[in-house]
């Protein structure tokens, strides 16, 4: 048994091990993307960080067997650019189940990261199965607004279509200027948007991001289904954004899947004030929701002294930092 990095060599037996793991006695339904034997190799030739190195497998009978991936994730942190892993792809082949054999691979991983300088490492699944190994629960606020329009708000913007090459050099300079001073979004390079963000999966279109124009200037981007938001970002002022959002949503109340102190101040200089009735009635409103992001494990021994050094001050640090992450960013 030895547990290593995969090699060049190695890809499409790794992705035949993550598609037999993931489809073996489930009952997938057609067309998703776990139904596609190839959906590892698309997705990591989508994605212009990734190296064979970041997936770290166990060999085993002269076969891979088991296989944790740590995906290359930079990060915005306070106007730093922080080293942080997304963990992905963990799986063990069905002949080889209940012997422990993924928690090998993933303390070696940690042991991987350690040495790589990554200062944490996140990833999406159940605290039953991770927690022993080390990863944190963590949650911040979505914000919920159920409001109405003020009369004469987001006149004159118009939003257009982003097209994958034109326009991916508006929206990275668009996105570093708006997440570098959070906590939590991926750096992205104009690569990073056209192959990961904008190109369309075999199982899936590609999401529709339009950017905003107002004065044949753009002032930001978004990509929104229905009522909910899922990436935003303004260029200096919000408020013609935040407007054309509820204008969207329309009756239904905007979801954004943060909070942030100026989204609160704009929702309320674009919202109507309601009437006295109304007051009582049909108060409306903006409320925070908890909602859950992932699971988190510190790794740096000796991080910089504006870095937290533990895995429970690293909740706390990105709870008090209005965390963000974007869903494209997420594996």
């Amino acid at each position: 048994m030895q547990i290593r990095a995969l090699r060049e060599d190695e890809l499409n037996e790794h992705a035949e091990l993550i598609y037999v793991s993931y489809s073996h006695e489930r009952d997938l339904e057609p067309g998703s993307m776990l139904t596609h034997r190839d959906w590892w190799l698309q997705s990591i030739g989508s994605n212009p960080y990734y190296e064979p190195e970041q997936t770290r497998v166990m060999e085993m009978d002269g076969r891979l067997v088991s296989s944790v991936t740590c995906f290359h994730r930079p990060t915005h942190v306070s106007g730093h650019e922080v080293k942080a892993a997304c963990i992905g792809s963990v799986c063990t082949h069905p002949d080889y189940r209940r012997r422990g054999l993924a928690r090998e691979v993933l303390q070696e991983a940690v042991d991987w990261m350690i040495e790589e300088d990554y200062q944490w490492s996140f990833l999406y699944g159940k605290y039953e199965v991770y927690g022993g190994s080390g990863w944190e629960n963590l949650s911040s606020w979505n914000t919920i607004a159920d409001l109405r329009l003020r009369d004469g708000c987001g006149c004159g913007v118009t939003m257009r279509r982003a097209e994958p090459v034109e326009d991916a050099p508006l929206l990275a300079e668009m996105h570093t200027a708006f997440n570098r001073r959070l906590t939590g979004p991926t750096v992205r390079t104009e690569e990073y948007w056209r192959r990961r963000v904008l190109s369309p999966k075999p199982w899936a279109p590609a999401p529709v991001y339009e950017i905003a124009v107002l004065d044949d200037r753009p002032i930001g981007y978004l990509c929104m289904e229905g009522a909910q938001v899922r990436e935003i970002a303004w260029v200096d002022d919000p408020r013609p954004l935040i407007a054309t959002v509820l204008e969207r949503a329309g009756s239904e109340p905007a979801q954004f899947g943060f909070s942030l102190p100026e989204l609160t101040a704009a929702l309320r200089d674009v919202s109507a004030i309601p009437t006295q009735s109304e007051c009582y009635e049909e108060p409306g409103g903006v409320r925070l929701q908890e909602s859950y992001r992932g699971l988190w494990r510190h790794h740096a021994p000796d991080p910089p002294t504006n870095l937290p050094s533990d895995t429970v001050l690293l909740l706390q640090f990105m709870r008090e930092n209005n965390y963000v992450m974007w869903p494209p960013d997420r594996a």
